[in-house]
């Protein structure tokens, strides 16, 4: 027993010697860890990590090739968050891992060549790319092999070979990001089926969107404009593509051995280079524009269109447009002039041409009787006959410069008079029974 006791106690003194003499880093708490007053490295952090954690990298500069390997959160403290990877190689990579979530960074520099990225995935599923800068690479995103069910939202892509490309991969989300100014293509898809492409705008790209031997990609809600090719399909087939707008490409659309689907039932795409009528005013062409012996959309747009998303009693509703005017300022107000909701935007256009807008509103959000002022003026519209029971559809016309646009609701007359013959007949056999109530009474 008295041999026994210094031992131990040399064991612990050894022990306290050997960890006085480390320089340990801890975690700010049990899942978070901040760069760089925890580690200075990002990839230094992502080897202490486990599994969850989430690492917070404050504003600066690391000049860093990140291999991220585990389950985790990379979240940048603003743009100023930047990973550089001086010019060589993939900025950050992510082979064989799932569930892995990176936001809030500039991540730039990687090598110069088409096969270098500043985020590269390789069979990593259910990960969030979302609200970075991604900034002289060969590729700003790549998705390649079985990167199955991840989501890109939000993100700035710019000055790339290509901005997003993704290869051999299925049930991808790309959305609200904006890609401009790539080398090659904006978004480049091959070899990828079931995918989806929407609110993106591709801008100044060689090709805004690329689709090579690829099927079931679902292209709805994007501006493509001001590209070489707007939109390039090769050998690839049964892609869904409508509600798009194709603007000012130098070559709007081009197909190779491909058949697909521009519109849905009522509404295809706007393309700036479309002459034709709108007779009937509801916003849609009278005759189809002709992409090629297999490919129409019977539906184009004389407008283009945008989605605006309204949140009322934690609901989500989507307030749609056919519009030849810039809206700007859009807005729901659900107590304007403090007794009723509107819709609230500005419209503008080249002064003294006729401007028109064709507006679909959810009948969950507002009812199918309205007025329209237009700078105050109220203005006639048409209700369309495509008007249903879930959504109305309106169309009115104005004279362009930058005007303010309402929309209120209001019960018609119809509707007054007719509560007016219930409810007097009604309060009149109330009335006499309370009487003869009171008679039995007495």
């Amino acid at each position: 027993m008295n041999k026994t006791l210094p031992i131990i106690t040399i064991l612990c003194l050894l022990f306290t010697t050997l960890l006085m003499g480390l320089k340990i880093s801890v975690k700010a708490s049990p899942d978070i860890i901040h760069v760089p007053s925890d580690y200075a490295k990002i990839q230094w952090a992502i080897g202490n990590a486990t599994e969850g954690d989430t690492i917070i990298v404050s504003a600066g500069n690391y000049y860093e090739h990140i291999t991220v390997n585990k389950s985790l959160t990379l979240l940048g403290e603003n743009k100023n968050s930047i990973i550089d990877g001086n010019g060589t190689g993939h900025v950050v990579a992510m082979i064989n891992v799932n569930n892995v979530n990176i936001s809030g960074f500039t991540i730039q520099n990687s090598g110069p060549d088409f096969w270098d990225s500043a985020v590269f995935m390789c069979n990593s599923s259910w990960c969030n790319i979302s609200y970075n800068i991604l900034i002289h690479s060969g590729h700003g995103i790549w998705l390649d092999y079985h990167s199955n069910n991840n989501i890109l939202t939000g993100n700035n892509i710019s000055y790339n070979l290509v901005g997003i490309d993704m290869s051999i991969s299925s049930n991808n989300i790309f959305t609200s990001n904006y890609v401009f100014s790539s080398t090659h293509c904006g978004i480049g898809i091959w070899k990828a089926s079931d995918n989806i492409i929407t609110r993106i705008v591709a801008k100044n790209n060689e090709y805004g969107i690329w689709l090579g031997n690829s099927t079931n990609v679902t292209v709805i809600g994007n501006t493509v404009i001001d590209n070489l090719w707007g939109i390039d399909l090769e050998y690839s087939d049964n892609n869904t593509i409508f509600h798009n707008n194709f603007i000012n490409n130098t070559h709007l659309v081009g197909t190779i051995n491909s058949t697909n689907i521009w519109n849905d039932d009522f509404e295809g795409n706007y393309w700036s280079d479309y002459e034709g009528l709108d007779s009937d005013q509801d916003g849609i062409g009278d005759t189809a524009y002709m992409i090629d012996a297999n490919n129409t959309d019977n539906h184009p747009l004389m407008g283009t269109f945008s989605d605006f998303t309204v949140t009322w009693e934690e609901q989500l509703h989507h307030v749609t447009t056919i519009c030849n005017s810039t809206i700007s300022n859009f807005n729901f107000n659900d107590a304007y002039n403090g007794s009723t909701k509107a819709l609230i935007f500005n419209v503008t256009g080249e002064d003294e041409t006729a401007g028109f807008c064709r507006i679909r509103i959810p009948t969950a959000l507002m009812n199918d009787t309205f007025t329209v002022y237009v700078d105050g003026v109220n203005t006639t519209y048409t209700l369309l006959p495509r008007s249903n029971a879930t959504h109305s559809y309106l169309y009115f016309t104005y004279e362009h410069s930058t005007k303010e646009v309402i929309i209120i609701p209001e019960f018609p007359s119809i509707i007054i008079l007719l509560m007016t013959m219930i409810l007097i007949p009604v309060a009149t056999i109330l009335s006499k029974r309370k009487k003869l109530d009171y008679r039995n009474i007495a």
